[in-house]
């Protein structure tokens, strides 16, 4: 009996334990491979298994929208990791998301149709203000293992900018040049 409740235990901390590794995402890459990027606030909905992997779904009300749907609309936006029928799963990479917090949010939708966070927590953009009163957009660095394109280890910086620079920097990436 001993020995099923430690590999019990030991197959409950694997799940917990899974690491990542990130492909190092540029600005450039981050708005072109995108299919949606939007402004919004999320909600925690509801966490659920969809095959091995237990996701954390959250509504975000779109208050705008840099390239994809219409204004308004309300998504659904998936987050690899959460507690599910008991069970907990934790990936590294994975954004922190704060309820009712401003984002930018640099989304893809899979084939499936489930939409998250492109990069994990390289596509999550913190909005808030800096000690001048502008609208700031912030990621901060990922402690995770990088790589670059060439798949050579890379460190990540963080990034912190002007909304307005960020969005100026998009339109200018997708060919629509600066707001």
């Amino acid at each position: 009996m001993r020995r099923v409740s430690i590999l019990a235990l030991l197959t409950a901390s694997v799940a917990v334990m899974q690491g990542s590794t990130l492909q190092q995402l540029s600005l450039n890459d981050l708005v072109l491979k995108s299919t949606l990027i939007i402004m919004g606030q999320p909600q925690f909905n509801y966490s659920q298994f969809r095959g091995p992997i237990i996701y954390s779904h959250y509504k975000v009300g779109v208050s705008q929208v840099y390239k994809g749907i219409a204004p308004g609309h309300q998504i659904d936006v998936a987050v690899p990791g959460g507690m599910s029928t008991g069970m907990r799963q934790v990936f590294s990479g994975t954004p922190n998301i704060l309820n009712g917090q401003n984002y930018v949010m640099f989304l893809w939708t899979s084939k499936t149709g489930l939409t998250q966070i492109i990069g994990l927590s390289q596509g999550l953009f913190l909005v808030g203000k800096d000690s001048q009163g502008h609208v700031v957009v912030q990621r901060p660095a990922a402690s995770e293992t990088m790589l670059n394109a060439a798949g050579k280890p890379v460190a990540d910086s963080g990034i912190q900018m002007r909304l307005g620079d960020l969005v100026n920097q998009m339109y200018s990436i997708l060919g629509g040049g600066s707001q």
